[in-house]
This record gives structure tokens, C-alpha cells and sequence, in this order.
């Protein structure tokens, strides 16, 4: 868009007023084409690398200057300074318009300060955004230099998530192994149903845990 506005539109308004009308000059016509070109290509590359950086950065507040500041100098050279000599024949005009290009000079400059502005609106969330950035880059250097746990294939994995130790039959279908048979008691003895421990018939309660005995394995 910029290379619309300031190279290609004003190089054929340039080219159709020399042809038409060859006796206008001003202090910049011989090489108006040339200034068009340099001045227009800054203000394109300024304009783009302002673009690319974020609000809040110093690098776009510089470029948004520079930008300006070529289409200052752009108008300018355009216009001839404001002044502008015409020979037709036996006439001769002189045009002086210095006052309004210095007004619209001034009037451009100004955008600097919305330059300005902007830089100093976005510059504490630039700020926290770069310290959030180089806290996530320290923390993934930290975890880089830690060894990576070692990944456990998937018969570990399924092993961990039960608590009963499991078999495959010879006809190759799934079943838990068979649990431990209980071991004899003596005549006149009984085993506690919480601890294991061995106690008379005639006992109340477990000397080792002291959970009651039901009244039924009472002698």
C-alpha cells in the first residue's frame, strides 16, 4: 500500500504533468523522479519494519520516526518547496505556497507524537511479556539439563494398575492365579480374623491387636 501511495501513483502524476505541461519547474524537477524513488522506497522500508516489530518495542518507535520523517522530506521535494514557476509565451507565473507546505509539514510531524504515545502505552506490557519470556526459557534450559525419566512400556504400566498377580492358562485365556490356601490350625486353637494371630478357643479377645472374637468360635 505504502508503494502505491509514494512510488508508483505520484511517478505517473510526475510523468503526465512534464509531458503536459514541460514549462512548469521547480527547484527539484530535473531529478523529481530520483528523489521520488529514494525518498519513497525509505518510507516503504521504514513503514514495513515498523509493522514488523510489536507496540512497546524501541525498535518500532524508531522506524515509526524514521517513516515520518522521510514523508516529511517527500512532500517536500514533491512540491518544490513550495514554490513553482510557470513560462507560457511572453507570461510568467510564480507560485509561492511555502506558508501551506510548512503547515502540512507541521501537521505531519505531529503523528510522532502518536508515535511516541503508543510506544509509552505498550511499553510496561512489552516489558512483563520479555520477562515472562526469558523465565520460560530459563525453565526449559533447567528442565534440558535434567535426564528424562525412562518411559515404561505398556505391560509395566498395566502391571502397576492392578494388585493381584495375574496368569495365562494353556488355553490361552486370562485368569488370576489362585489364591493362597489357608494354613492348619491346632485342635483348640483359633486365628484372628485381623491380625492372623493364634489364640485359644476359649479367648474373648486377640491378645496381639485386641479385636473381640465373635461369639460362635468361643469354647
Amino acid at each position: 500500500m505504502e508503494t502505491i501511495r509514494f512510488i508508483i501513483v505520484p511517478l505517473v502524476l510526475v510523468d503526465l504533468i512534464t509531458e503536459n505541461y514541460p514549462q512548469l519547474a521547480t527547484a527539484f524537477m530535473s531529478d523529481i523522479e530520483m528523489y521520488i524513488l529514494f525518498f519513497g522506497g525509505m518510507i516503504v522500508a521504514s513503514s514495513t519494519i515498523e509493522a514488523a516489530n510489536r507496540p512497546g518495542t524501541y525498535k518500532r518507535m524508531l522506524f515509526g520516526l524514521f517513516a515520518i520523517a522521510f514523508i516529511c522530506l517527500w512532500f517536500f521535494v514533491v512540491f518544490g518547496g513550495g514554490v513553482a514557476e510557470f513560462n507560457y509565451g511572453p507570461y510568467f507565473i510564480h507560485f509561492d505556497i511555502t506558508k501551506i507546505v510548512y503547515i502540512v509539514l507541521f501537521g505531519l510531524s505531529l503523528k510522532s507524537l502518536l508515535v511516541v504515545s503508543t510506544f509509552k502505552d505498550h511499553r510496561r506490557a512489552e516489558r512483563e511479556r520479555v520477562k515472562e519470556r526469558r523465565a520460560e526459557l530459563a525453565l526449559n534450559r533447567a528442565r534440558g539439563s535434567r535426564p528424562l525419566p525412562t518411559p515404561q512400556t505398556r505391560a509395566q504400566r498395566f502391571a502397576s494398575m492392578i494388585s493381584q498377580d495375574f496368569e495365562v492358562s494353556a488355553d490361552d485365556s486370562i485368569g488370576y492365579a489362585p489364591s493362597m490356601p489357608p494354613r492348619p490350625i491346632a485342635k483348640g486353637r483359633k486365628v484372628c480374623e485381623v491380625c492372623g494371630a493364634d489364640a485359644a478357643a476359649k479367648d474373648y479377645v486377640c491378645r496381639n491387636c485386641g479385636e473381640w472374637f465373635p461369639s460362635d468360635t468361643i469354647d
